[in-house]
């Protein structure tokens, strides 16, 4: 969790700059795209917000009414973070519509080259990240911050459009395209966090066979573990859950049990395999 948020918290810093610089450079370089942009970065800080909370929700130890911990909130957290996003693009999009011939300065287009290079740099790396972790909420995050990154690409291309002005008067409406482009783009990336973790929250079950090899392996390594009868985990938020069914060895007594379970359970955890929570049954033995 504390890594999480500390990744989340630099994010926060860097999206309270960039707000500030395109809502400033977009309003006096006369850039309504910029200004859109700048918007989004300011859905982006919200969602940080949002996540850091989130997560620190969705990282409490179980207790009797949640046995498998608080994991489903980083779903709920995420679903928050994209119907703001969607909120946002809706609202763009309807402002691309006021009809603006302004031509944005030269300062709109090297802030929007800077912002557009921290964004992506921060965003891929909190994708790694999200990666290294197992979190949903900031991969979510991370989604999120691309977007913001390419939008201000966006506003790169539409700045350097209006220059062609001087050719075609079309080109000065360049600007108004491009925040309806970046509306549009918000839109397509809110309904995809939106599907994505409505889906996870639903308890998705785990069907990747690589991982559930590995999980297979690691409680093979018990040489009194004869087979492993089923595995049948569920993602929950960063972490997965379930039960898992084992048959022992002839050999093994009644009253070793106990200790053998409690030992695949704390090896698994040791390996770093997102298994928090887990009911390992015996069978009849073999």
């Amino acid at each position: 969790m504390k890594k999480v948020n500390i990744v989340l918290i630099k994010n926060m810093f860097i999206n309270i700059f960039l707000v500030i610089l395109k809502l400033i450079i977009g309003i006096f370089g006369s850039s309504k795209a910029l200004v859109a942009n700048g918007i989004h970065s300011l859905s982006d800080l919200i969602t940080d917000i949002v996540s850091i909370l989130g997560n620190i929700m969705a990282h409490k130890p179980a207790d009797k009414r949640h046995p498998f911990g608080y994991g489903q909130f980083e779903y709920v957290t995420s679903i928050i973070v994209g119907i703001v996003v969607l909120f946002m693009g809706f609202n763009l999009v309807l402002d691309s519509f006021k009809v603006s011939e302004n031509i944005p300065s030269d300062l709109v287009l090297l802030v929007s080259v800077i912002c557009f290079v921290i964004k992506y740099s921060y965003a891929k790396y909190m994708e790694y990240k999200s990666r290294e972790y197992n979190d949903s909420i900031l991969m979510v995050s991370s989604m999120e911050s691309k977007a913001d990154a390419i939008t201000t690409l966006f506003v790169v291309i539409s700045v350097l459009m209006t220059r062609l002005s001087i050719y075609n008067d079309l080109y000065r409406y360049s600007d108004n395209v491009c925040t309806f482009i970046i509306g549009i783009y918000i839109i397509y990336i809110s309904l995809k966090i939106l599907r994505e973790n409505i889906r996870n929250i639903g308890m998705v079950t785990m069907d990747n066979n690589d991982y559930l090899d590995r999980v297979k392996d690691v409680i093979l390594m018990d040489d009194k573990v004869i087979s492993v009868k089923e595995i049948n985990l569920v993602k929950y938020g960063s972490y997965y859950t379930g039960n898992i069914v084992i048959a022992l060895s002839g050999k093994v007594r009644v009253r070793d049990m106990d200790s053998i379970v409690r030992n695949i359970k704390k090896r698994l955890k040791r390996k770093k395999l997102g298994i928090n929570y887990v009911n390992i049954s015996v069978v009849a033995k073999e």
